[in-house]
C-alpha cells in the first residue's frame, strides 16, 4: 500500500494531468468547501483534494442527519494532519547548531458530497460574489491594509512589468490595478507577494539567510506556498480564479514536474500556505 504522502500526491497529480490546478478552483464559491456537521471549512490541503465545492459529511454524519447515501456514490478521502516538530543538535567543525525536522501524522476519513445523499440540503450555503473587473474590492483592501499596517510593509505601485517582495526593504511592489487584465488578477498577484512576505525571520521564518537560486527545490517550494496563499485568499474573498494565469499548460507542466519528484512537497507547502494565509488575514490558530 502506498504511503499517505504518495496517496495525497497522486490525487494532486491526477488533477493536474486533467488540466485542473487544485489550489486554484475554477469557480466562485466564497471558498466554501465545508463540513456539513460543523459548517467549518476544511484545511487547505483537504480543500485541494475535494473535487466539488459545497458541503461534505461522513457516513455516520449522514445517518445522524436522517439522510441516506445514494447507491453507487463515491466517497472522497480527506486527512487530519498534525505536524510533529523535533529539534536536535548537529555538530559540524566543532560548532553545535540546532536543527528542526517536521514530520506529519495523518488520519484518513471518507466523506460524501451531500449531493450524493438523499434527504439532505445544504446548511451553510452563501451566494457567490460576482466579479467586477478592475475595481477595488473593499474586503480584500481591508485585509491588505490591516496586514501591511500591522507588519509595517511598504506597498508600492509602479507602472513596470514586475511584481516582487523585497525582504531587505520590507516592500511589496506591483503594477497598478489598471494594468491588469482584471481586478482578480491584480489581487492574485498582490496576495502572492504578500504570501512571500510572511516568510521573513520576524514572521513565519521560512527563508534561509542566503537567497535561493531560481529553479532550485527550495525556490520552487516557496513559490508553491505563495501560489497557494494567493488562490486560497481569493477563494476566501469570493473572487473568481478561473480567469487567472494558473490554468495554462506550461504552468501545469511545471508543477507536475516538481510534484512528481517529491511526494511531500504538496503536503508541506499546503501546511505552510495555510499558516501564511491565516497570518495575513489575522486569524489566530492554536
Amino acid at each position: 500500500m502506498n504511503s499517505i504522502y504518495e496517496q495525497i500526491t497522486n490525487t494532486i497529480i491526477n488533477q493536474l494531468e486533467q488540466g485542473v490546478v487544485p489550489w486554484c478552483k475554477p469557480w466562485v464559491c466564497n471558498g466554501q468547501i465545508l463540513s456539513y456537521a460543523t459548517g467549518k471549512q476544511y484545511s487547505l490541503l483537504n480543500r485541494m483534494l475535494l473535487a466539488e465545492p459545497g458541503e461534505y459529511a461522513s457516513f455516520l454524519e449522514v445517518q445522524k442527519a436522517g439522510g441516506r447515501i445514494r447507491k453507487g456514490a463515491k466517497a472522497s478521502r480527506i486527512y487530519f494532519c498534525k505536524p510533529l516538530v523535533k529539534e536536535f543538535e548537529v555538530e559540524k567543525d566543532g560548532v553545535i547548531t540546532k536543527e528542526t525536522k517536521i514530520n506529519f501524522i495523518f488520519k484518513a476519513y471518507c466523506v460524501f458530497h451531500i449531493s450524493s445523499c438523499t434527504d439532505l440540503k445544504p446548511r451553510w450555503q452563501r451566494e457567490p460574489k460576482e466579479e467586477s473587473e478592475n475595481k477595488i474590492d473593499e474586503n480584500a483592501e481591508r485585509i491588505v491594509q490591516n496586514y501591511i499596517g500591522r507588519e509595517n510593509i511598504n506597498l508600492t505601485h509602479k507602472a513596470e512589468d514586475i511584481a516582487f517582495f523585497s525582504p531587505s526593504r520590507n516592500m511589496v511592489q506591483l503594477p497598478p490595478i489598471n494594468m491588469f487584465k482584471s481586478s482578480n488578477s491584480y489581487y492574485e498577484t498582490l496576495f502572492h507577494e504578500l504570501g512571500h512576505s510572511t516568510g521573513t525571520p520576524n514572521r513565519l521564518n521560512r527563508f534561509t539567510d542566503a537567497p535561493e537560486p531560481f529553479g532550485s527545490a527550495s525556490y520552487s517550494k516557496e513559490e508553491l506556498v505563495a501560489e497557494m496563499v494567493a488562490s486560497f485568499a481569493l477563494a476566501q474573498l469570493g473572487l473568481d480564479t478561473k480567469t487567472t494565469h494558473n490554468s495554462n499548460a506550461a504552468y501545469i507542466k511545471n508543477w507536475l514536474d516538481h510534484i512528481k519528484g517529491n511526494s511531500q512537497l504538496v503536503i508541506s507547502a499546503a501546511a505552510k500556505a495555510e499558516k501564511a494565509a491565516n497570518f495575513i488575514m489575522g486569524v489566530k490558530t492554536e
